[in-house]
């Protein structure tokens, strides 16, 4: 067997395509905890990847916030999908009429 160290495209980044599991997540830990056990369980990323030492883990801190993106990414699609935006054609009107509302005390 290679040296782990010396192998070639160990940290190449894999496309990932949400599963059921990853979608029906209810908040970001959740999320994040099903990520990493869908990477460690990757027996491909187990044959190129060295182990940390004392987390056993085979991901590392950067692909955690490639998780946390990929969430955030994720409820915005959903968000986007289901939420009434508000009509963004008048708006630079809408905020015109805003700044006069707002009264700032001079002293």
């Amino acid at each position: 067997m290679k040296k782990v160290a010396l192998r070639k495209n160990r940290f190449e980044k894999s496309e990932f395509k949400e599963t059921e599991w990853t979608k029906k997540s209810k908040n970001l830990g959740e999320y994040v905890f099903r990520r990493i056990s869908l990477d460690q369980s990757d027996k491909s990323l187990q044959e190129v990847r060295p182990r940390h030492i004392l987390s056993k883990l085979i991901i590392g801190s950067g692909e955690i916030q490639n998780y946390v993106c990929d969430y955030l990414a994720m409820v915005e699609q959903q968000t986007a999908g289901s939420a009434n935006y508000l009509n963004m054609d008048n708006a630079p009107k809408d905020f015109k009429n805003l700044q006069k509302s707002i009264v700032v005390p001079l002293s």
